[in-house]
C-alpha cells in the first residue's frame, strides 16, 4: 500500500465532500463510511482523524507554493518575499475559495483549539524558510508569531474579495504588514529589556 497516493486520494474524497458538506467530524465519518476505500486505510493515514487531514491538508498546499527563481528572490526585500509567498499559496485556491471557507469555519470552531493554531503556524514557519530565514532564539519565534498576524487576517480578507486578480488582496496585505512593525518594533523594546538581565 502506497501512503502517500492514499493520503492524496483521501484527502480529494474530503475535500469533494465539501460541496454539500462542512469541514467537521461528523463530515468526516460520513466520508470514510461511504468511502470505496476501506476505513482500516483512512485510520492508517490518519490516526487522529479530521486532525491528521486537516494537518496533511496544510502541508500538502505549501509544497504548491511557487516563488520566483532564486537570484530574483533574494534581490526583493523580506517584505515583498513574504507577500510573493502568501499570494502565491492564495493562489492554488482561487477557483474554490469554498474550501478554504469551510477550513475557516472548522477554525473558528472550539473543536479545532489547537489544530488552527498549529496549522496557521506551519504556514508562517514554511514561509518564512522559504526566504531562508536564520533567526534563532527569540528572532525565530516571534517572527513566525508576527507573520501569523498577517496571514490570518489575509485569509478571512481574500476569501470574500471578488476584486480582479485580487487587488483589493494585494493592497490589504501592505496595510497588514504596516501593522505587523509596530508589533516587531514592541518585540524589539522587549528583547533589549530581556538582554539586560542576561
Amino acid at each position: 500500500m502506497n501512503q502517500n497516493i492514499d493520503k492524496n486520494t483521501l484527502l480529494e474524497e474530503f475535500l469533494v465532500s465539501l460541496n454539500a458538506d462542512r469541514w467537521i467530524n461528523s463530515n468526516y465519518l460520513s466520508v470514510v463510511s461511504k468511502s470505496a476505500v476501506s476505513d482500516v486505510i483512512w485510520n492508517s493515514n490518519f490516526p487522529l482523524k479530521l486532525r491528521d487531514l486537516t494537518i496533511f491538508f496544510i502541508n500538502n498546499s505549501l509544497e504548491k507554493i511557487e516563488v520566483p527563481t532564486r537570484d530574483q528572490f533574494i534581490e526583493m526585500k523580506t517584505q515583498a518575499r513574504l507577500e510573493v509567498i502568501l499570494l502565491s499559496y492564495l493562489n492554488q485556491f482561487k477557483d474554490n475559495k469554498l474550501v478554504i471557507k469551510r477550513l475557516i469555519e472548522y477554525f473558528k470552531s472550539t473543536k479545532s483549539l489547537t489544530t488552527a493554531p498549529e496549522s496557521i503556524y506551519l504556514i508562517s514557519d514554511k514561509f518564512w524558510n522559504l526566504i531562508e530565514d536564520t533567526s534563532v532564539d527569540f528572532n525565530f519565534y516571534t517572527k513566525r508569531f508576527i507573520l501569523m498576524s498577517v496571514i490570518v487576517p489575509t485569509i478571512l480578507f481574500w476569501v470574500d474579495d471578488d476584486s480582479d486578480n485580487n487587488l483589493n488582496t494585494n493592497k490589504y496585505i501592505k496595510k497588514c504588514f504596516n501593522r505587523s512593525m509596530r508589533i516587531g518594533k514592541i518585540k524589539n523594546k522587549i528583547k533589549e529589556a530581556f538582554s539586560k538581565f542576561l
